[in-house]
């Protein structure tokens, strides 16, 4: 690292050179060298000189701290540290020497050692804008962004030049979520530099936490234009676009990625996502399995598991791969679970934790939230959340309050997570995602809890022995029909979960065939649940009943062109549909006033969907399979006396749909008494559904207090009578 002396230069050092050479023992002339050497850049034998000096002299304190500058710029750290050491023995006032002892410890990797040093150096010279980004490092190295937003904060306050400052300090609020202030922070970056490219993506990544889609979108663009072949930039705008609903856009931009990069993680995901979303199963769950393959996780198996849930049609195969998870992820664990230490009283109130995603305004909570708040004031039972997700809305904070405690977990590992349930004295842990988005079924792979079981948020098994029950309707797994497709012994509830209709939902309108002449069938569900054999199957029963049209609503950019096209490959004109694109709640209630059968789709069919239908007085027509994910249609038909509108059949499916449509007054009958039946039903009754969950976790706790393993088990409708005991009888325990 010894630099070209410059003119001048030269001479200055030969002069120094020359004392040292009429007196060799002179440690002040060996200092001075040193020193000259150090300032004309020859930094090796600079810092010689000054080691030599110090042998010589070693009463020479002030070198010390010069020689620890040198030995960093020669990136000898250790011997820096060394160095700065020794000088703060005799000058801990000085500000620069800790900062110096601060860099070097963090350059070892020794990043709380070297917070101390920073902040000793920053209370000597509170007003430096070095001391201050030392600090700064030290604690973004510890992984404490809430502490370096803090100090970085005080940086821009004294110095608001200090653009690479800003950016750091936009990075670690985005890292906080704190999207907004992260955007404010890019701003400042972009308004110097507008072409940052660095600053645009993590703005729009911003703009993309807060749901800002479109902005979003903007700032992506801006900066793939600046490095247009940018693999991760193409993916996010990908994403991006996908966000928008313009999936043709997303699609093109996220080949694009692959093309440039055909291992990337994120592309593959984003496009396997992509793919579901346009109902193209067959490249999406390609994607997923090379996904799998590229960066295997449990998450990506989960996504590959949801995949193939939607379209395999082959209950060994789908059974197969969903116990291949929990071998592949549960089986290292295993080794390591540990005994619970609760106490076995069979009859003591249970402290029972729900680990979820989907805790506020989504399609899960219109069937949990009615059963959390019936059990808040239960004396059986007391509820305890882990929510993984930070979305926090009206619902997720109303749901907080029917509650005993609830932790957010979204950025806390599952050891962490799971020593803290451990530590709650949890007794009975539900899983309500499955396999679905934001799972953490790594967590219940780590047994924290000693009974555990999972709820409604996902059409089939875990395939893990950590998961000892499921709890489902009584309709959903009929007795035997499906039982060896669960690793989980099945708890058959007399209502799986009640449904919170719409409380704004508009009034039952008339039949529309009756004023138009002939039916309309309508399809709401996600385009993700169709596919070529669906729109091939409802063409069949179009091609039946000539007349009929077809209303498909919740339609984006890109799915309407599928679906017309996949019709009209199966003989039904664009003129025989009604396209609706997807609207808000109102507005898409309102849609239904077109519509006189709803049709489901397979193998992977609908629960909330259909039961929106049935509120504005819509009965759904569907087929039933091999696999357990096409049974889900049954609870809500079922529960209203409506199982005749289920068939095993397609062949009888198309006579039920050509049956309906010469058969409209009774139809019409059907739809105007459709929500006396609704709220007649227990579907109307949440307590149904809160005392079967009750009674159902009561009999699983008290079967581990027994210490027997777990079996299947059954709450039925008349065991929820008031002066049932909940002693075990004989008949609550099935084979």
């Amino acid at each position: 690292m010894n630099a070209v002396l410059q003119p001048g230069g030269a001479a200055e050092v030969e002069q120094q050179r020359r004392a040292v050479r009429l007196n060799p023992r002179d440690a002040n002339a060996h200092a001075l060298l040193g020193v000259t050497l150090l300032r004309h850049r020859q930094v090796e034998d600079g810092a010689a000189s000054l080691v030599r000096a110090l042998e010589l002299n070693p009463k020479l304190r002030g070198l010390h701290g010069v020689l620890g500058a040198a030995y960093a710029e020669l990136q000898r750290d250790d011997d820096a540290v060394d160095c700065y050491r020794q000088a703060l023995r005799f000058q801990d006032d000085a500000a620069d020497l800790h900062q110096g002892l601060a860099n070097g410890l963090l350059r070892l990797g020794r990043a709380s050692e070297a917070e101390a040093s920073a902040r000793r150096a920053v209370e000597l010279a509170p007003g430096s804008v070095p001391a201050l980004l030392g600090l700064a490092a030290a604690l973004h190295r510890q992984n404490r962004p809430e502490d370096t937003a803090g100090v970085l904060r005080q940086v821009v306050t004294l110095d608001p030049t200090q653009i690479d400052a800003h950016y750091d300090l936009g990075d670690q609020l985005f890292r906080l979520h704190r999207y907004e202030e992260a955007i404010d922070c890019y701003r400042a970056v972009t308004a110097a530099h507008p072409d940052h490219v660095r600053a645009l993506r993590h703005m729009g990544l911003s703009h993309r936490g807060l749901r800002q889609h479109a902005a979003a979108a903007d700032c992506l663009e801006r900066a793939l234009a600046q490095a247009p072949d940018d693999v991760n930039l193409l993916t996010d705008l990908g994403g991006a676009r996908q966000a928008q609903g313009r999936l043709v856009e997303a699609t093109a931009l996220l080949r694009r990625a692959l093309e440039r990069d055909p291992v990337n993680e994120h592309a593959l995901r984003a496009l396997a996502h992509t793919c579901f979303t346009l109902g193209e199963w067959k490249e999406a769950l390609a994607l997923s399995r090379r996904l799998l393959e590229v960066a295997p996780s449990p998450d990506t198996h989960s996504m590959m598991l949801f995949i193939l849930s939607h379209c395999c049609l082959d209950p060994d195969e789908l059974t197969r791969e969903h116990f291949a998870y929990g071998e592949r992820w549960e089986t290292p664990l295993r080794a390591h679970w540990q005994p619970h230490l609760n106490e076995r009283d069979p009859q003591r109130p249970i402290r029972v934790g729900i680990v979820s995603a989907d805790l506020y305004n989504h399609a899960v909570t219109r069937f949990i939230a009615p059963v959390i708040e019936a059990l808040r004031d239960s004396t059986h039972v007391q509820l305890h959340i882990y929510y993984n997700n930070t979305v926090d809305d009206a619902m997720s904070r109303h749901l907080r309050a029917q509650v005993a405690s609830w932790r957010p977990i979204y950025e806390v590992d599952d050891d962490t997570v799971a020593s803290q349930i451990r530590t709650d004295g949890i007794d009975v842990l539900i899983d309500l995602s499955g396999h679905s988005a934001l799972n953490r079924l790594p967590l219940f792979a780590r047994r924290p809890a000693p009974v555990q079981a999972t709820w409604t948020g996902y059409a089939g098994t875990t395939g893990m022995e950590a998961m000892d029950y499921v709890l489902c309707d009584q309709f959903l797994v009929p007795d035997k029909r499906y039982d060896n497709q669960f690793k989980e012994q099945i708890v058959r509830l007399p209502l799986g979960a009640p449904f919170l209709p719409e409380g704004d939902a508009p009034d039952v309108n008339p039949l529309p065939a009756l004023a138009n002449g002939y039916l309309t069938f309508g399809s709401f569900h996600r385009a993700s649940k169709l596919s070529r054999d669906v729109i091939a199957q409802w063409a069949r029963l179009l091609h039946a009943v000539p007349d009929a049209k077809m209303l498909l609503g919740g339609l984006q950019d890109g799915i309407d062109d599928n679906l017309v096209g996949w019709f009209e490959q199966e003989g039904i004109g664009r003129e025989r549909l009604l396209l609706r694109p997807r609207a808000p709640i109102g507005e898409y209630l309102r849609q239904h006033y077109e519509v006189d059968v709803c049709l489901c789709p397979f193998p992977y069919t609908g629960s909330t969907t259909i039961g929106h239908a049935l509120w504005m007085g819509v009965p759904t027509l569907a087929t039933v399979g091999a696999t357990n994910p096409s049974h889900a249609s049954v609870c809500f038909m079922a529960h209203l006396g409506l199982s005749t509108f289920i068939t095993e059949d397609e062949d009888t499916y198309v006579k039920l749909g050509t049956f309906l449509a010469q058969n409209t007054q009774a139809l019409a009958a059907m739809r105007a008494s459709m929500r006396e039946r609704f709220v007649n039903s227990v579907l109307g009754y949440p307590g149904v559904a809160s005392a079967g969950i009750e009674l159902a976790l009561r009999r699983m706790w008290q079967h581990w207090c027994s210490g027997a393993a777990p079996v299947p088990l059954r709450v039925r409708l008349g065991d929820l009578a008031p002066e049932q005991s909940t002693e075990q009888s004989s008949e609550e325990v099935q084979g």
